[in-house]
């Protein structure tokens, strides 16, 4: 497996895995995070990140000179999205995603919540004055499926806690299906 930036290229795919999940997981993403990423894509600027998990068959890819990876590239199988949210709870990186189900519980779901927790951590980073300036915390979070039993788990190995029924957002996190998690990130 491996982590990479999306490319526009991947938007077909990674709506089809968004449909799956939200099917199988009985969880509605935010659609707002979407239409973010694709009008900075189409601005061609910096916008929410947005990082997708390939299944790369090592066998049928060489690796070349300097480590990187050559030949064809594997199925696209996971994605995470992470996009600021500002409200009177403070700064939110938030992150949500998902992993296709016959290439869940192989780690997959932890290596793109750590490229998240990096893109969050650069960031926060340029985030910090302003909002020790206003006040308000700076938090890294996520979005995980209730119905996922390896959830809880995902969320503990990244050091994140669950949060009360309500998002910070004010909305009840059982309507959409998903369980907010969070740690202060600075």
């Amino acid at each position: 497996m491996r982590v990479r930036e999306a490319r526009p290229g991947d938007l077909a795919q990674l709506w089809d895995l968004r449909q799956q999940a939200e099917s199988l997981d009985g969880c509605l993403f935010s659609r707002a995070a979407w239409e973010d990423w694709q009008a900075s894509l189409a601005r061609g600027e910096p916008g929410p990140a947005l990082f997708v998990l390939l299944d790369d068959d090592d066998d049928l890819n060489t690796w070349g000179q300097g480590g990187t990876l050559e030949g064809l590239e594997g199925e696209l199988i996971g994605y995470t999205l992470l996009h600021l949210v500002r409200d009177a709870e403070g700064y939110h990186l938030r992150c949500e995603g998902t992993v296709h189900p016959r290439h869940r519980r192989r780690g997959g779901g932890r290596a793109l919540l750590i490229c998240a927790l990096n893109r969050a951590r650069l960031w926060g980073a340029e985030l910090e004055v302003e909002s020790q300036q206003q006040g308000y915390p700076l938090w890294f979070e996520v979005l995980l499926p209730q119905r996922d039993p390896a959830a809880p788990r995902l969320a503990a190995r990244c050091e994140l806690e669950a949060v009360a029924a309500t998002t910070s957002a004010g909305q009840q996190a059982a309507d959409d299906g998903l369980r907010l998690y969070r740690r202060l990130l600075l």
